[in-house]
């Protein structure tokens, strides 16, 4: 029974494939194409949608094909069926394919976020690390940079960076002093210092890069 089951659901699910298809041998004329994209954005005017989760011939995309091939009737009635149909779907795909890359590139674009995100996290951590072994500062020194690492947002203040064939390649910030880059470079070197050897070799090497402007924040000198 649990065999059948599966092959009843896999069944449908080609049956349903099948449905969405549009044969390749059906020539669509460009006046009926261009039609089919016209009357699609009149749809979107009266708030009429397609849903690209689901398949063409869902019940919640029907409105707007209904909309659409009602339409391109009232214009072109000489229209066959089967060439409206293929035209109607095959602009579907395409919406739906372009929706998808569209769906990806935000992803992509979310997920290099979190990771220059996460990248500056572990790099304020660091720094934070080193600080503490920073003998070498006077009180006043050590107090002042402490405060800024401890700050609400002290992560913004991070370099950016980004991925190399070699590593990762850091941007300064435009507003930052040379005073500010020689504390967070001092830093970078006390880490080295003090993580263990095995550590030390899985750090990823890294470069400066080119400046990156940025607004200057509210800070005190």
């Amino acid at each position: 029974m649990k065999v059948m089951k599966t092959d009843l659901k896999n069944l449908k699910t080609e049956v349903e494939k099948k449905k969405d298809e549009v044969p390749e041998n059906v020539r669509v004329p460009n006046r009926i194409r261009n039609a089919v994209k016209d009357f699609f954005s009149s749809g979107e005017d009266r708030e009429l949608k397609w849903d690209f989760q689901k398949r063409y011939n869902d019940e919640s995309n029907f409105e707007m094909t209904d909309f659409i091939t009602k339409s391109v009737k009232g214009i072109a009635p000489e229209v066959s069926s089967e060439v409206l149909d293929a035209a109607v779907k095959r602009y579907f795909t395409s919406k739906k394919e372009g929706a998808t890359r569209k769906a990806r590139n935000k992803d992509v674009a979310h997920k290099q976020r979190q990771a220059t995100y996460e990248r500056k996290k572990e790099k304020l951590r660091r720094r934070q690390m080193a600080l503490e072994k920073k003998t070498n500062w006077n009180k006043d020194k050590r107090a002042k940079v402490k405060s800024l690492l401890e700050s609400k947002g002290a992560k913004k203040l991070m370099s950016s960076d980004e991925e190399g064939n070699d590593g990762f390649i850091s941007h300064p910030y435009s507003w930052e002093s040379d005073t500010w880059r020689q504390i967070k470079d001092s830093l970078d070197a006390k880490y080295i210092e003090i993580c263990p050897p095995r550590s030390r070799r899985l750090l990823q090497k890294r470069t400066r890069g080119s400046v990156k402007e940025q607004e200057k924040p509210n800070l005190g000198e």
